[in-house]
């Protein structure tokens, strides 16, 4: 997708880390939060590299933003991403859009 720019909007250490995908065709973003409480487990839980994960889940995500019809946020935390630590699909992230 041409039309999409992937930036990101915080990137405090302390902070949860967010990406903003946007959509110039359709002037509509998802808001992408990586709970900092789950960058904690994965490198306690196991040995994974959290910006290896990140990356997998914004590429995955991209396939949505073209979809979407308005503005959204999708908090990435434990409780959605369960402990396999594998990257949300873009079909299941539906259900945990929540409207800007």
């Amino acid at each position: 997708m041409n039309n999409l720019t992937v930036e990101r909007t915080e990137a405090r250490a302390e902070k949860s880390a967010v990406w903003r995908l946007i959509n110039h065709e359709t002037g509509n973003f998802l808001d992408i939060v990586f709970d900092k409480g789950l960058e904690k487990a994965m490198k306690v839980h196991r040995n994974f590299s959290f910006n290896r994960f990140e990356s997998e889940q914004i590429n995955e995500l991209q396939k949505l933003v073209a979809k979407i019809s308005d503005n959204y946020q999708l908090v990435l935390n434990q409780d959605v991403i369960g402990l396999d630590y594998l990257p949300l699909s873009a079909d299941d992230a539906v259900t945990y859009l929540e409207k800007e």
